[in-house]
């Protein structure tokens, strides 16, 4: 009988902790449960994060189209270099209808468990990333903007399809603009404590 009661508080003590693991019970940032995850970003990475949505959503469209990741012509293909640059991923502005190859620089210790595999729903790309350089290859085939994430979908950023690469209007920096601070933005604990 006391063995039984042993027993029965051992695995009792053993749900309380994962029910508190779970809901995210003793996190410094005071929110608790499920919604917590994306909680622990950390004020620095905050005004970062204002910094760079205030630089692309600036009045000056051209200056602002300097910053962006644009895709440059080769021949029949279109290529852009991005880097994983602290576990997010790179908003881009690429040409609709030419084929895109798009290489993703990833150095030691930028990879996750979070980012390590990026998703483009609308293309179906499913890309396991590396330290070194990652070739993605997919054609856009229509304009707008296509949002595209880690395999879980909490760390998302966009890629901006326009008409001519060569003529890009006021139009296609404003909604580059609009969604640029998401690459930054979101984000879950996991990849802001680097995987851990």
């Amino acid at each position: 009988m006391h063995k039984s009661v042993y027993i029965v508080g051992g695995i009792l003590v053993i749900c309380v902790i994962a029910i508190a693991l779970f809901f995210g019970f003793g996190r410094s940032s005071g929110m608790m449960g499920p919604y917590a995850a994306n909680s622990n970003i950390t004020s620095a990475q905050t005004s970062g994060n204002a910094q760079s949505t205030k630089a692309a959503s600036g009045n000056n469209a051209a200056a602002n189209l300097d910053a962006v990741p644009k895709a440059s012509s080769e021949g029949t293909t279109q290529t852009v270099t991005t880097t994983l640059d602290g576990g997010q991923y790179s908003p881009i502005v690429v040409q609709k209808g030419v084929p895109l190859r798009w290489t993703i620089t990833a150095k030691n210790g930028d990879i996750n468990s979070c980012n390590n595999t990026m998703v483009i729903n609308d293309y179906a790309v499913n890309q396991k990333l590396n330290v070194g350089e990652n070739v993605i290859e997919f054609t856009p085939n229509s304009s707008g903007t296509i949002t595209y994430s880690c395999w879980m979908g909490m760390v998302t950023s966009t890629i901006t399809v326009v008409d001519d690469i060569n003529n890009i209007t006021g139009q296609d920096i404003s909604e580059y603009s609009n969604n640029a601070g998401s690459a930054a933005g979101n984000g879950c604990s996991m990849c802001q404590n680097g995987g851990q």
